[in-house]
């Protein structure tokens, strides 16, 4: 199997190089790397050559929305759908383009942040957006660059520098449930070395989420983060980081005697995460090789908690080590051509505690390993026009090896107009909750599932005019889920439920539009639509609509600066169409499909500069006090007050 799959990457190298020298005559163009986006390639590639969807979300876009968690922000997102069980610091999960939720890969810093001790899903519920600097986002599966858990798309949360100077900012709010929010962060920048960092605290408690009781769910985060850069010479830079988040997260247990739903109950979840970053760079300015190396490690605990009592962990460590290098070359004084490489070993280890009784035992001990090999092309054979070639070799240790691989291109037909498409494969590793994982009187692991793939294919149009101030972005999405993983199937042996690869396919194909839009100096206007036709095929062979996955998702958001720009005013709606989700009857033990109303939600907020360096804040979310619920039964919080004061201060 493994010489299989290096011979379909030989053939891959042996096309490449016939291409690089069958194009260099027609080389009209240098590959220009301006713009860069670090996540959607194998070294970092200028915006306008990435055919694959993307969006970049800004430090300003943050201070101006005033949101607290980064899944907040990614409601404006196309294509992006968010399920929430409650309020702040409530289970949250994020599906792309029809998706699941462990099939979109988050990074922290370059750092896999997918948590395998909580089903294989980033924590969106951890996730502060304070001291973030910048968000790329890549829609589409990205397997054949990061492997598994892409296969939906990329997240790359990137943290707050600034080499340029010496600098301490912090943010002190206060608000309805009792939310406090306090952060600090700061830099300083030496001849060659510059060290930033920061320190973030939320408490709040929270909204109740039943739809009956008044008990409130609460929750708090200590969020710290510090790096250090140093530039050993003007060809080597190292980089050493490392973030620590601290969480604990009051939730309701589920009735499964008499109602089905959520009913209040003195639960808990502590939790806390670390990640630690090591990374030599070497980028020569006369030097057609580039390269890196970098050691990665990152570490989940998940304590459980009722009435106070402890009853249950999982916990989980990842250690990834990861080689990247490439070379540019190509007719002319400016290489045109790119071959990029990746080599990369990832250890990971999950640890489930537990009481163990009669129905079963759930401490265990698990692990598997994967070695990594990718290749990548990015070459301009034209003016205007940039394709892309990459393949990736997953090797794992304890299931079945995958082979993904994307083919991209696109191409400048004119100044205001676009064209670009893609198509590949992804792939997704059995979690170990799916695997491995116990839960006594409902969910036994499954140790023999294999890994999930999917085919996908998009095309875009991208349009801009009058100098930039307004855009225009359409894009077609279709997507083929063989072996995808399904987690409540009746095991009559011991009449729990288990895991299996499914035999039917799942489809999700749908559009999503974007219109950006600068009215004028003080008004900018962003809207988006998304239409995703998500089935699946059930145990009557017939084509359903997926769970929590809303066919029609919208959003606008609308900046107003005043008064020379001193005062701000920022709108946000998101409006998500009906969907449904799965209930478990506890009357007749089967999993029932339910319907979910839509929603529209409204925030508002505002800023006014008391000085050049300190600013007033104010935000009222869910405006017009919209009562709804994106997971059956757990409801959403009200209408919320925040007033606070941010600053920066140079030195």
């Amino acid at each position: 199997m493994v010489k299989q799959h290096i011979r379909t990457i030989s053939h891959m190298v042996s096309f490449v190089l016939f291409t690089l020298f069958s194009t260099q005559l027609l080389a009209e163009k240098p590959l220009k790397l301006d713009d860069l986006l670090v996540t959607a390639s194998l070294q970092p590639i200028s915006i306008n050559d990435v055919a694959s969807s993307v969006t970049v979300i800004t430090r300003e876009e943050i201070e101006l929305k005033q949101v607290k968690y980064l899944s907040e922000l990614l409601r404006d997102v196309p294509g992006f759908s968010v399920s929430q069980a409650g309020g702040p610091g409530s289970q949250t999960q994020v599906r792309v383009r029809g998706a699941e939720a462990n099939q979109l890969l988050v990074l922290v810093d370059g750092i896999r942040a997918n948590d395998p001790a909580a089903s294989g899903e980033f924590q969106y519920q951890f996730a502060l957006t304070s001291n973030i600097e910048r968000i790329e986002i890549i829609r589409g599966p990205q397997s054949a660059t990061w492997g598994s858990d892409a296969m939906a798309g990329v997240i790359n949360i990137i943290r707050k520098k600034d080499n340029a100077s010496q600098y301490i900012s912090g943010t002190l709010e206060t608000g309805s449930f009792n939310t406090v929010n306090a952060g600090v962060d700061g830099g300083y920048s030496g001849d060659r070395f510059h060290i930033y960092g920061g320190l973030s605290y939320l408490d709040s408690s929270g909204s109740n989420i039943s739809r009956s009781g008044d008990e409130n769910d609460g929750t708090e985060n200590t969020t710290a983060n510090i790096a250090l850069e140093f530039e050993a010479s003007d060809a080597f830079s190292m980089r050493f980081s490392g973030q620590v988040v601290d969480v604990s997260s009051e939730f309701d247990d589920i009735d499964f005697f008499v109602t089905g739903l959520p009913v209040d109950a003195d639960r808990m979840t502590e939790s806390r995460q670390t990640f630690l970053n090591s990374e030599l760079h070497y980028k020569p300015q006369q030097n057609p090789w580039s390269g890196s190396i970098s050691v990665n490690w990152m570490e989940s605990d998940n304590n459980n908690f009722s009435d106070a009592l402890w009853t249950s962990s999982t916990n989980a460590e990842t250690l990834e080590f990861r080689l990247r290098g490439g070379f540019t070359f190509g007719a002319g004084e400016t290489p045109n051509n790119r071959i990029s490489f990746a080599l990369e070993r990832e250890d990971i280890d999950f640890h489930q505690r537990g009481e163990a009784s009669v129905f079963g035992d759930p401490n265990q001990d698990q692990s598997y390993a994967v070695n990594s090999y990718a290749l990548e092309y990015v070459g301009k054979p034209i003016s205007g026009f940039t394709w892309t070639m990459s393949s990736r070799l997953d090797d794992y240790n304890a299931f079945d090896d995958t082979t993904t691989w994307q083919l991209a291109a696109s191409y400048q037909l004119f100044s205001a107009l676009r064209i670009r498409g893609s198509v590949g494969t992804g792939s997704k590793a059995p979690t170990f909750t799916e695997r491995f994982g116990f839960f006594a009187d409902f969910f036994i692991g499954n140790p023999n599932l294999k890994p999930e793939s999917s085919q996908a294919w998009e095309i875009g149009l991208d349009t801009r005019w009058h100098d930039d101030q307004f855009q225009i972005q359409l894009v077609y999405f279709d997507q083929d889920l063989q072996d995808e993983i399904d987690g409540f199937v009746f095991d009559p042996d011991s009449f729990l439920f288990t895991a299996q690869n499914k035999d039917s396919d799942s489809r999700r194909k749908g559009v999503e539009a974007l219109f950006d839009a600068r009215l004028s100096q003080a008004v900018t206007l962003s809207a988006s639509y998304t239409y995703t036709d998500a089935s699946e095929i059930d145990a009557a062979g017939l084509a359903v609509s997926e769970v929590r996955r809303p066919e029609h998702v919208a959003s606008i958001s609308a900046s107003y600066y005043y008064a020379d720009d001193r005062g701000n005013l920022n709108l946000s709606l998101n409006h998500s169409g009906k969907q449904q989700d799965v209930f478990f009857s506890p009357t007749s033990f089967t999993l029932d499909r339910v319907d979910i109303d839509a929603f529209t939600v409204l925030d508002l907020a505002a800023s006014w500069k008391l000085t050049q360096s300190l600013e007033l804040t104010g935000r009222i979310s869910n405006l017009f006090d919209e009562e709804y619920e994106e997971i059956l039964g757990f409801a959403r919080p009200g209408q919320a007050v925040y007033v606070g004061l941010r600053g920066r201060f140079n030195f």
